[in-house]
């Protein structure tokens, strides 16, 4: 059992490898995207200001690890609460990590595909593809008794 599971991890490993090395092979176009002369700050432009700004994304990356950290020790049980309390926490613990990595790997899917000349509606799809390929994979893996 323990040989078919390091064999079906290798597989997988491997395929992903290989959509990697495709993907990044193909050889990307520039684009030289023009913003129209005039144009007013928006409140999108400031969030991106805010994200290439390293004190906001420092901030945010503590934050988060603080939350974290507060969630797993109460799923640990500290603090003596409730087994229901913990479960919620565990829950939270999950969903909040899901969260994390799929729009980690959708930001960085849509960002990579945008700096090699897509446009914004074709790295939105990029994204969502690969968001995709992953659900289908968990669900073939489900199905065959390996999660």
């Amino acid at each position: 059992m323990a040989q078919t599971s390091l064999f079906v991890g290798f597989v997988v490993g491997v395929v992903l490898l290989a959509l990697v090395v495709a993907i990044t092979g193909r050889g990307g176009r520039r684009y030289s995207v023009d913003s129209p002369v005039g144009e007013t700050e928006t409140r999108a432009s400031r969030v991106a200001d805010w994200a290439d700004d390293p004190t906001v994304l420092s901030v945010v990356f503590l934050l988060l690890a603080l939350g974290f950290g507060a969630i797993a020790v109460l799923f640990m049980g500290g603090g003596g609460i409730s087994a229901e309390m913990a479960s919620a926490a565990g829950v939270a613990l999950v969903t909040a990590t899901l969260l994390v990595v799929v729009g980690y790997l959708f930001y960085g899917t849509y960002h990579t595909a945008r700096s090699r000349g897509l446009q914004r509606s074709q790295a939105a799809l990029v994204g969502s593809w690969v968001l995709g390929l992953l659900f289908v994979g968990g669900v073939a893996l489900r199905l065959l008794g390996y999660l």
